[in-house]
């Protein structure tokens, strides 16, 4: 059964371990080794997940079957983009390791996200997702998200097109 429950410091160590395969699974068919490498070693460092357990703006939660941790979500209060107005809160991660796809753990933790952005009084819900990651464009759309920008995103050597998808909560 799958459950959903805030990350706290002592799961540092899961959410580099998820983080990294999550992102890797994802990413690597299109990007080389040296480059993902190089972005897993910085984005999940040990020392980065505990400064940002620390930081009361940003909030983690893990989707668990059992005792085994599946996928996660990051948030980030009051991180603002242009087009956006009130206050607003960035899903910056939400992965699920493959063999959860599917599974329902992808909509648990958007529902947990949605959620945590209502019960702090935020207007929106904003993401930033990869153009070419049609699945997930589609599952964002299906949870009420709208594209209302693009921006570019430098992994490595490769320059990446996302676009930017909000959700008005209030």
């Amino acid at each position: 059964m799958l459950s959903i429950r805030k990350a706290g410091m002592n799961d540092t160590e899961i959410l580099v371990s998820l983080g990294s395969e999550t992102f890797y699974d994802t990413f690597r068919p299109f990007n080389s080794e040296d480059d993902m490498q190089a972005y897993i070693s910085k984005a999940y460092h040990p020392d980065v997940i505990k400064q940002n357990l620390q930081n009361p703006e940003i909030a983690y939660y893990l989707c668990e079957d059992g005792d085994v941790s599946v996928g996660y979500i990051k948030l980030i209060a009051n991180n603002s983009y242009s087009g956006l107005e009130g206050k607003t809160i960035e899903l910056e991660k939400i992965y699920v390791l493959k063999q959860y796809f599917g599974k329902d753990a992808g909509q648990l933790l958007m529902d947990k996200a949605i959620e945590h952005a209502i019960q702090k009084n935020f207007h929106y819900l904003f993401l930033g997702v990869w153009k070419e990651n049609s699945r997930a464009v589609k599952f964002y759309e299906k949870n009420g998200f709208e594209i209302f920008s693009e921006r570019s995103f430098q992994l490595g050597k490769r320059l990446c097109e996302d676009y930017m998808m909000r959700k008005k909560l209030s």
